[in-house]
């Protein structure tokens, strides 16, 4: 249920509640939801779950369905839960057992939520984003079958006081315009990346999603800015690159146009960070190149075919770019990748 591809990164934890017998799924579930994020409670709609005053499961009570996906960043963790109508919240007793001081953002993927926490409510649709606060009590209500992308983000690492993110907590942030619809697009793409095999956790890759999401927040707090600052309009730049790798006409005008910038400034602001946009999309490229040539479960795919997935339609071009940046054939870094 939960892949597009292959799972295949070992940093991706997945827990798939179909390969459990049915009436152990949900338990299963919610075991697997409190250790990827915080201790929680939670209850199907149907009113058997944890603390339910629900009579028992009877044979025509509906089956839970369910998944979780998760993995490590470095300075954050990324995750995409799924499930069939369910409740969960976190009170002061969970908050007792274990509080890791985390911010949670959430992009609904698929259904409807209804978050709430410090006497606000966000009633979220695909696209939109929330904040939450893993220290103090909050809820989530999926009344049907949904997905949802999170961000799990260390407070010290947002750049926002606690008062600050008190303000902004389960307040609806629209992924149809603005920053919203950047962090909106890009949160996505993670999603897909992590469905795929693994988000890949490059550090400067990750800080850059995480100043967007501070930006996003930010600008909530005060007046609108009539242009997004530098680093947030790199942010989205590379999100766009990463995002269309497999595209053989991605193009710097390509680039500084999704951004609604002249290529001279995406230009300036690739040299402000010792690089261009060629030579980034290069380099990312290469990079997703040999994830897929270490990736034991592609083996047999031929080399010129994970070329052209990653953006090199022409596999001679594709062989000398890959030998100029890496001492070595494509084939050469196989073998030697995979102990062959």
């Amino acid at each position: 249920m939960w892949c597009d591809g292959e799972v295949t990164s070992s940093a991706v934890e997945v827990f798939d509640a179909a390969d459990l017998a049915a009436p152990e799924r949900f338990d299963a579930w919610r075991q697997a939801v409190n250790a990827a994020f915080v201790p929680l409670r939670a209850e199907m709609h149907d009113g058997v779950g944890p603390g339910s005053t629900g009579t028992a499961r009877t044979a025509s009570a509906p089956v839970f369905s369910g998944g979780l996906l998760s993995q490590d960043l470095g300075a954050a963790g990324a995750a995409e839960v799924a499930g069939t109508a369910v409740s969960v919240w976190r009170g002061p007793a969970q908050i007792e057992a274990a509080d890791p001081g985390v911010y949670k953002l959430g992009l609904q993927l698929r259904g409807y939520a209804l978050l709430a926490q410090d006497g606000r409510e966000a009633a979220l649709t695909p696209g939109d984003l929330a904040i939450y606060d893993t220290t103090r009590p909050y809820s989530l209500d999926f009344p049907d079958a949904f997905s949802m992308f999170v961000l799990l983000v260390p407070r010290e690492r947002l750049g926002l006081t606690p008062r600050q993110v008190g303000a902004l907590t389960a307040e609806r942030i629209s992924g149809r315009h603005g920053l919203g619809a950047l962090a909106s697009a890009l949160l996505a793409g993670l999603g897909l990346q992590l469905r795929e095999g693994g988000v890949d956790p490059e550090p400067r890759a990750v800080d850059a999603i995480l100043d967007l999401v501070e930006a996003t927040l930010t600008q909530r707090l005060g007046p609108r800015e009539a242009v997004p600052t530098s680093h947030i309009v790199f942010a989205a730049a590379t999100a766009f690159i990463e995002e269309h790798l497999g595209d053989p006409e991605l193009s710097v005008e390509a680039v500084a146009g999704a951004q609604h910038v002249s290529v001279r400034y995406l230009q300036q602001l690739f040299a402000e960070r010792g690089s261009t946009p060629s030579a980034w999309i290069r380099r990312a490229r290469l990079d997703r190149v040999k994830a897929e040539l270490a990736d034991p479960s592609h083996a047999s795919r031929p080399l010129a075919a994970v070329g052209a997935r990653c953006g090199f339609p022409d596999a001679s071009g594709f062989a000398r770019a890959f030998k100029a940046a890496e001492g070595m054939t494509p084939g050469e870094f196989r073998a030697s990748a995979l102990g062959a």
